[in-house]
């Protein structure tokens, strides 16, 4: 014989490629017990499992001419822009002019309000599902915090929330008041089968 040749006991040990869904044979399938088909199973043959969507920021960190108002604001006087992100994200604890004062005082006599604003930008994360690697998100503020900032900026707005100067927290409509920002199925009235 020739040793090149696989023999048959060769084809039982070796994987085949599978180009679609393929049915059990009988020995294999009636050894699944139906009891053991809900713990953490392969699920039905033939259907793909579930999809996991990771979530992402609506824009990209170096899109900030998008929003040419919010850069200009940002690049001259990062505390307010800082302080309508952190109001949003308190959800209206305290008002944007304090927020401010508070990144200004810090940047003013530690230069180092990009720590402040790295925590509301991992509060943020955490808040909305969005990347939350804390490393990634500090070196984001302490390489390039303007560009974070209206990245924030700009997820907030995208998410509903009216960021104009002066609109805050109270003045947001009460369905994102209740919802946080979180995407919410609008309801439909007047649909009846």
């Amino acid at each position: 014989m020739n040793s090149s040749l696989p023999n048959d006991n060769d084809k039982d040990m070796a994987p085949q490629p599978t180009n679609g869904p393929q049915a059990a044979p009988a020995s294999e399938s009636s050894s699944v017990s139906d009891s053991d088909s809900g713990k953490g199973g392969t699920g039905p043959v033939g259907v793909p499992p579930q999809q996991v969507v990771v979530p992402t920021w609506a824009t990209g960190l170096f899109e900030c001419f998008d929003d040419i108002p919010t850069l200009i604001i940002t690049a001259f006087a990062p505390c307010v822009t800082f302080g309508q992100i952190a109001e949003m994200v308190d959800r209206g604890q305290n008002s944007c002019g304090l927020y401010a004062l508070l990144h200004a005082g810090i940047l003013y006599f530690t230069g180092c309000g990009c720590l402040l604003s790295a925590y509301y930008r991992i509060k943020m994360s955490h808040l909305y599902k969005l990347p939350d690697d804390p490393l990634i998100n500090i070196l984001v503020h302490l390489i390039c915090e303007p560009c974070a900032l209206c990245q924030e900026h700009r997820e907030l707005h995208a998410r509903g929330f009216n960021m104009k100067l002066g609109v805050g927290w109270r003045n947001q409509s009460s369905e994102l008041q209740q919802s946080g920002g979180f995407m919410v199925a609008p309801k439909v009235s007047g649909m009846t089968r």
